[in-house]
């Protein structure tokens, strides 16, 4: 029994070992050994970014955002034991900020008292530019969008309150919400 477990230790020990190296190459510039971290990975960061967001080309933009800031500074990155945790964490954050980023500059895009800007005067006049093209991209989202919008950054709604009212799941509210910011962050840029 004894013979078993070390053997299955040396076989993790092992694993662990190869990814440190390939870790430490990949630090050292090794595109190879970048290229196979990529290939490696790839699938199941993917997998893993379903569960955060049903948005297929946000998961795989997040990914590549993910591998070609880790390329340009990967002199600079920790050592890590497991390069799989560490690209886990790295692609959640990703995900979350440009949900956050997009869900904060359309707030701010709807909401004028958000806005902040140094001469109010000076801004007057990009200030209503920018408003005419937030509301012509409003209009171009569907009635169900553009009312799921509202509850949540007009009415202030947490998903809950908005999945009870519309009789819907927090998870549709959530994907609704974002495919409609995405859409205007698409239109605005």
């Amino acid at each position: 029994m004894r013979r078993v477990e070390n053997g299955i230790l040396k076989r993790v020990n092992a694993l662990q070992v190869g990814e440190a190296t390939l870790w430490e190459h990949f630090k050292q510039g090794d595109e190879g050994a970048y290229a196979l971290i990529y290939r490696r990975y790839f699938f199941d960061l993917y997998q893993y970014g379903k569960k955060i967001s049903d948005d297929q080309d946000l998961i795989k933009d997040c990914i590549q955002d993910l591998f070609v800031k880790l390329w340009h500074n990967r002199e600079n990155l920790n050592q890590t034991t497991s390069v799989k945790y560490y690209l886990f964490t790295s692609l959640k954050h990703k995900i979350l900020d440009v949900l956050k980023s997009a869900a904060i500059r359309y707030k701010a895009a709807e909401d004028p008292l958000e806005l902040d800007m140094a001469d109010e005067n000076a801004g007057d006049e990009v200030y209503d530019d920018q408003r005419e093209d937030v509301l012509r991209a409003l209009n171009t989202l569907s009635h169900h969008q553009q009312q799921l919008l509202h509850l949540k950054f007009n009415k202030q709604r947490t998903n809950q309150e908005i999945a009870a009212e519309l009789g819907i799941t927090i998870q549709s509210v959530y994907n609704a919400v974002f495919k409609a910011l995405r859409s205007l962050r698409k239109q605005l840029h």
